[in-house]
């Protein structure tokens, strides 16, 4: 039986814009230490035992550096990405909302059962709320990193008046940013955050 053209569809790869993508990882980031933090602050309020000097200097020592070290390479990527950056190339179609969200969904997934587990070793081993202290320190630095990454996708766009896509692969959850995986386009002034204006390569 032949494929069908949804099929086909399906297993070509995405482009999805750099700046969406990144502010939307950004988000979940700082989402996931929120979270983290008021998990922490309730089993406090509930009067379990906590490392109430270690969990913050945890926090700190993971956040601290990580703010340091991932800014300085985010700049640099973006630097060295945009020096290479070529136009879309054929074979490729645009991630269309819908497919967007199912993936970061599944990608969310993921990451919440990483850090159910952590949390529950950090539990049966009497970490005393360490594991948050530190994971949440891992997400708002790299939260806070892709947030002020993404706005500088975005003022990139406005000076060379173009789009920047990045590659996904069918069953990635997320895009790398190597700079072979990122492609310019003429800004046409139309089309929606996520994706480009519709044509004939896209998924219904």
């Amino acid at each position: 039986m032949a494929p069908t053209p949804d099929t086909v569809l399906a297993a070509l790869p995405r482009v999805v814009r750099v700046a969406d993508e990144t502010r939307w990882r950004g988000q979940a980031a700082l989402g996931t230490a929120i979270v983290l933090a008021i998990f922490w602050s309730l089993t406090w309020l509930l009067g379990e035992p906590v490392e109430r000097v270690r969990t913050p200097v945890g926090f700190m020592a993971v956040a601290a550096p990580t703010l340091l070290v991932a800014g300085l390479a985010s700049r640099r990527r973006v630097a060295n990405t945009l020096a290479v950056a070529l136009p879309t190339p054929r074979g490729v179609v645009h991630e269309t909302v819908a497919h967007a969200r199912d993936r970061r969904m599944r990608l969310a997934t993921v990451v919440l059962f990483g850090i159910i587990l952590l949390l529950v070793f950090d539990r049966f081993t009497g970490g005393g709320g360490m594991m948050a202290g530190l994971v949440a320190g891992l997400m708002l630095a790299t939260g806070i990193v892709d947030l002020l990454e993404s706005r500088l996708w975005r003022h990139e766009e406005r000076t060379r008046a173009v789009r920047l896509f990045v590659l996904v692969r069918p069953r990635a959850l997320t895009p790398a940013l190597s700079p072979e995986d990122v492609f310019q386009a003429p800004d046409s002034g139309s089309g929606g955050p996520i994706e480009m204006p519709l044509d004939a390569g896209d998924l219904p």
